[in-house]
């Protein structure tokens, strides 16, 4: 039979947990929204932005765009805006949010092919032809 040595004893400190604050919370609409443009346009303006947390704001603003022309319009829509291209997205507040969803806008209504442009699908057929 072999002994068993006890190398480390646990604590009764270290169990001991915080206390949990728990709470039912409501949230209610605005009746005026903080941003005037449709939700299907903010919500792809902030999914992309949001996308690349830990990088500058202007890289998820690039994905906005097709690889042709995704420099000039991310710099037009960043000047537009008036938001500093290297701050985080965790950064940004509400007003940057606005900026940005309305210089988007301004970008669509001048050229609406950007209204149906998706990255990924981007990204998919560079894929596909990189494989054949």
């Amino acid at each position: 039979m072999r002994s068993v040595k006890r190398n480390v004893s646990n604590c009764q400190n270290t169990l001991i947990r915080n206390p949990i604050d728990v709470g039912v919370v409501h949230f209610t609409p605005l009746v005026q929204p903080k941003i005037e443009q449709p939700f299907k346009l903010v919500e792809r303006v902030v999914r992309n932005i949001f996308q690349f947390r830990r990088k500058h704001c202007h890289k998820g603003v690039e994905k906005l765009f097709p690889e042709a022309c995704r420099i000039e319009l991310t710099q037009e829509m960043m000047q537009k805006a008036d938001v500093d291209p290297i701050l985080r997205p965790t950064e940004l507040t509400i007003p940057h949010i606005k900026a940005l969803a309305d210089a988007y806008a301004h970008l669509c209504s001048r050229e609406p092919s950007l209204n149906t442009y998706e990255y990924r699908e981007e990204l998919g057929l560079k894929h596909l032809t990189r494989e054949r």
